[in-house]
C-alpha cells in the first residue's frame, strides 16, 4: 500500500477492550459531524457498549483492525473495523468480511486518510484468506466512494448484489425523535399516526430466556436453507450477543412451549441538532413460523419492552427475509429509502446475477 502523506500512519493493529471507549468516541465525532447529520440529524453515536456489541463477539478477528494516526500529535484520527461473517451462497460456505464503521476525525478528513486505511484493511483480509466482503452503501454517503477506490487501485471485482429500497421504522415519541431527526410537520403527522402500540397479554409470548437458545438457533439456521445469500449463524455469538445489556429479545412459543419465532434488538444512540436519544436497532426478525397476527402481537410485545427500557423506537432497514405484513399490522411505518449491498468479490466466486433471496443480520 503507498500511502505519501508524511504526516499520519497508516496502521494495522489487535483490538483491544481498552480500546473500546477512545474509538467509540472517534467513530461518534466522525459521524455526527458528517455534512448530512449535521443538515438532517439521524446519525449514530456510539457508547463504549455499542461499540462491544459490534466488535466484541467471540468470532471477532482481531487483527483486521485500521487506524490512522496523526504524527506531531499522536492522536488516532481514523478507523476502520471488520466483522467476519461466513456467507452461503446457494449453499455453499464461504469466508467473509464486513467493512464497517470507516471513520476519520473531521479536523483530518480530505487527506486521503479513508481510502488508505480501507486498502490497507483488503491487503490484510486477503493475506488471512478472505473470499470476499460485503458492505451496505447509502447512495448519498462516502462511502461508495471509498470502496470504488479501493477496488480500482486493488482490481478487485466488485459486484451489486442487492438494492434494499424501504427502511422500517418504530417511533413512540415523535416529539424526542424531532430533536435528532429533522422532520416535516406532514413527516411528524405521519409517523404520530404510527406512534402506539398494542399492549400484549399471551401466554405464548414472553422474554427470551436462556434455555431458548438452542431454539433460537434452529430457526436462525433455517434462513440458509431459505435463501440464496445468507450469513450462516455462529452458536457462540448468539449466546453472547444475548448476554449484552443492551439487547432486548422477546420470543413466540407454539402450544407444546417451543420457541417458534423471535425478536431481537440492540440499543444505540440516535443523534442530530445537538440531541442524543436512545433507540433500538431491530436486528433479527425470525417470524417466518408464524401466522401474521402472531408476527403482529410479537412485534408489539418487542415495543412494549424496548418502551419500558425508555428507547424511544426501533429502525432497520427492510431485508425481505421476512414478511412486513406482520409489521405493518404492528404499526412499524415502512418508507422509501435506498440501500446497496455490494459484494467486494476477492477471489472471483460465482455469485448469482439475480438474487432474489437474502439474510442478513447486523450483528
Amino acid at each position: 500500500m503507498h500511502f505519501n502523506n508524511s504526516d499520519y500512519i497508516i496502521e494495522q493493529f489487535k483490538l483491544e477492550e481498552e480500546n473500546f471507549d477512545s474509538l467509540a468516541k472517534l467513530i461518534t465525532h466522525a459521524f455526527i459531524n458528517d455534512e448530512n447529520a449535521i443538515k438532517e440529524g439521524a446519525s449514530i453515536a456510539f457508547s463504549e457498549q455499542t461499540f462491544k456489541t459490534m466488535y466484541g463477539a467471540p468470532s471477532i478477528d482481531r487483527d483486521l483492525f485500521v487506524r490512522a494516526i496523526h504524527k506531531p500529535t499522536g492522536k488516532i484520527v481514523g478507523f476502520i473495523g471488520a466483522i467476519p461473517r461466513k456467507l452461503s451462497i446457494e449453499g455453499k460456505i464461504y469466508k467473509f468480511a464486513v467493512p464497517s464503521w470507516l471513520s476519520v476525525h473531521s479536523d483530518h478528513q480530505n487527506n486521503g486518510l479513508a481510502k488508505a486505511m480501507g486498502a490497507l484493511l483488503f491487503e490484510k483480509g486477503m493475506e488471512k484468506g478472505y473470499d470476499g466482503a460485503f458492505s451496505l452503501h447509502e447512495p448519498e454517503q462516502h462511502g461508495i466512494d471509498v470502496s470504488s477506490a479501493v477496488v480500482r487501485d486493488k482490481e478487485i471485482k466488485f459486484e451489486r448484489v442487492v438494492t434494499l429500497t424501504k427502511f422500517v421504522i418504530k417511533a413512540f415519541d415523535v416529539d424526542e425523535v424531532a430533536k435528532v431527526v429533522r422532520l416535516k410537520w406532514y413527516e411528524k403527522l405521519v409517523f404520530r399516526l404510527f406512534q402506539k402500540y398494542k399492549k400484549i397479554q399471551s401466554d405464548c409470548i414472553r422474554l427470551f430466556e436462556e434455555k431458548d437458545i438452542p431454539e433460537m438457533y434452529e430457526i436462525i439456521q433455517e434462513q440458509v436453507e431459505r435463501n440464496q445469500l445468507s450469513i450462516v449463524p455462529e452458536l457462540d455469538d448468539l449466546k453472547w450477543m444475548l448476554t449484552n445489556p443492551n439487547v432486548i429479545c422477546v420470543v413466540h412459543e407454539d402450544r407444546h412451549k417451543k420457541v417458534n419465532g423471535f425478536m431481537l434488538a440492540w440499543e444505540f444512540l440516535l443523534a442530530g441538532m445537538g440531541h442524543k436519544i436512545s433507540y433500538g436497532w431491530l436486528d433479527m426478525v425470525h417470524i417466518h413460523r408464524l401466522t401474521i397476527q402472531e408476527g403482529s402481537n410479537l412485534a408489539n410485545f418487542l415495543c412494549q419492552k424496548c418502551d419500558e427500557a425508555k428507547w424511544f423506537g426501533l429502525q432497520t432497514p427492510y431485508i425481505p427475509y421476512f414478511d412486513m405484513k406482520a409489521l405493518k399490522k404492528a404499526k412499524f411505518f415502512f418508507f422509501g429509502k435506498k440501500i446497496n449491498l455490494d459484494v467486494f468479490n476477492m477471489t472471483n466466486i460465482e455469485i448469482p446475477k439475480e438474487v432474489e433471496t437474502f439474510y442478513f443480520d447486523w450483528r
